[in-house]
Parts: structure tokens; C-alpha cells; sequence
């Protein structure tokens, strides 16, 4: 199907402690303060002044805890999703408990917003050749339309190589998924396929080379999603003890975050719509 070009603008709405690394306890932070708050202000106040609806995917427990955030966010036309309820990685998950996470996030969304659920981003990406067997029925079983949760190449925290890289409804095992999946999109550097346009990514590559993937990715009919966390845009987030490798991967470039993530939204022409107005457009 061929659309005018667009792209969406999405956030991963999580506390700051909120992180999946190997050995990482974070229990202990659960009381600690947080901008969370304010964080989402500069999220609403980012978005009304270019006139965009993002996509926002909320951790279930946060919504529990603070569910005047998510009213906040709905209040100002911001699509609703789920991140899941407590953050856990889906390949840790036997499929039933990974279905009882999925409700217990999309009831409290739910019952804060008044709409139904559509879509779902897994917690750090944490889709992998073992799930998928049973991951999108289990999204359907819900209600989901839409997953964003892929990214397809191999890193050392997740991916799935080989995985289809545009806006599809995967085949698994010669059957057809009524589940839309949304992976990010990936640019070739120097020989490896590489993310561009969120988290770790965006804050290390330069901001031009950024737009051109964009505009580029555009060119040839294919929206990107750009994503970021709350704290991502705050530099005075408390930070989590992490090793040199995950410290760097975690807060790399977070003092200019904010900055060039506007600088990248005015710079392009295509406009942002949310994951769940794009989809409907596909299945008209």
C-alpha cells in the first residue's frame, strides 16, 4: 500500500531505573525520587509545539503508581500503549506469564484512558527467534494489533538477524499473523546494519547524518519511528551503577539529547502520525 511519506514519534515511558541489563539489580531504586513528571511535561510540551501525536509506551507499574501521568499524556492526544507491566524481558518469559504481564499492563492503561489497547513494544527489544512461535498469538489473544518490539539485525543485548525489516504481518511457521509488527528501521555503516533514529542511537550519531537516513528511508516509501525514554531528555535523571559497555550504551550523549531530538523533528518534512492511525490506514 503507498502512503505519503510519515513517520511517528515514539517514547518508551518508563521510570529511570527501569533497564534489563545481565546482573542488574533494580529493586532497591523503586523508592528512590523521580522526574518522571516533569519528564513527561517536556514530552507534551515538545509535541504541542510542533503540533505531533506520539505513541507512548507505558510501563504498566508506573501507570499504577502514577496514573497522572498517563492522563496527562492521553489528555493531550497522545496515543497509549504497552510497555509491559513490570519491564521484564519477553524471552525470560514462559508464554502464560507473558500473557499475564501483557493484561495486567493493558487493564490499568485501560481503565485510566478509557480506550482500548492496540498496541505493544517490548521491553528492550527483547524479541528473539526463541518467542517468536508464540509471541504474536499472544498479542492477538489481547486485543493487539500491533507490536513494535523487533529490531532486525544481531546486537549483544537483542535483535533477530534476518528479520524483516519493513511494516508487515510476519508469517510463523506458514501461518499468517494478524499482527502488524513495526520494526525499527536499520542503516548500512561501515558494512553492519546499524539503528538511527532512537536511544543509543540517536544520541550517537550526529544529527545530520540522522535526518539523511531519514529523508532518505522516506524517499523510498518507508516511515521511521524515532523513539527515546523520559530520561533520556533530562540530564539530571539519577543514574543506575552500571559497567563501562552498559553505562556507555545507557547514557551516552544525554546532555544534548533533548536539543538534537528537536532539531531532527523541525528538520523534516514528513509529517509524525500514531503507530495506531497508521495501522488503520493499512487494514482499510
Amino acid at each position: 500500500m503507498n502512503f505519503s511519506p510519515c513517520n511517528f514519534l515514539t517514547f518508551d515511558v518508563e521510570e529511570w531505573y527501569m533497564a534489563n541489563y545481565e546482573g542488574l539489580d533494580t529493586s532497591s531504586f523503586e523508592n528512590h525520587p523521580s522526574d518522571i513528571e516533569k519528564e513527561v511535561d517536556s514530552i507534551i510540551e515538545i509535541c504541542e509545539r510542533r503540533k505531533i501525536k506520539a505513541t507512548c509506551f507505558v510501563v504498566g507499574l508506573l501507570a499504577r503508581k502514577k496514573p497522572h501521568v498517563v492522563h496527562a499524556l492521553h489528555a493531550a492526544g497522545h496515543e497509549i500503549a504497552s510497555h509491559g507491566y513490570a519491564h521484564k524481558l519477553v524471552y525470560q518469559m514462559k508464554p502464560e506469564e507473558f500473557s499475564e504481564d501483557l493484561k495486567q499492563s493493558c487493564d490499568i492503561l485501560e481503565s485510566i484512558t478509557g480506550k482500548q489497547v492496540l498496541g505493544f513494544r517490548a521491553p528492550s527489544w527483547s524479541i528473539k527467534n526463541e518467542t517468536i512461535d508464540w509471541f504474536y498469538d499472544k498479542l492477538g489473544e489481547q486485543g493487539i494489533r500491533y507490536s513494535s518490539s523487533v529490531f532486525p539485525a544481531h546486537t549483544y543485548l537483542y535483535g533477530i538477524e534476518g528479520f524483516e525489516g519493513h511494516i508487515h504481518q510476519p508469517v510463523i511457521n506458514g501461518s499468517n499473523i494478524k499482527v502488524w509488527e513495526v520494526p525499527q528501521r536499520l542503516a548500512g555503516v561501515l558494512g553492519r546494519k546499524m539503528g538511527f533514529a532512537g536511544g543509543f542511537y540517536l544520541r550517537l550519531f550526529p544529527k545530520k547524518f540522522i535526518i539523511k537516513q531519514i529523508k532518505k528511508q522516506n524517499g523510498e516509501g518507508f516511515p521511521v519511528f524515532v523513539y527515546l525514554h523520559p530520561r533520556e531528555l533530562n540530564p539530571q535523571a539519577q543514574r543506575l551503577p552500571l559497567g563501562f559497555k552498559d553505562r556507555l550504551v545507557h547514557y551516552w550523549g544525554v546532555k544534548g539529547c533533548r536539543n538534537k531530538l528537536e532539531g531532527i523533528l523541525d528538520s523534516l518534512d514528513a509529517p509524525f502520525v500514531t503507530l495506531q492511525d497508521y495501522i488503520n490506514k493499512l487494514e482499510k
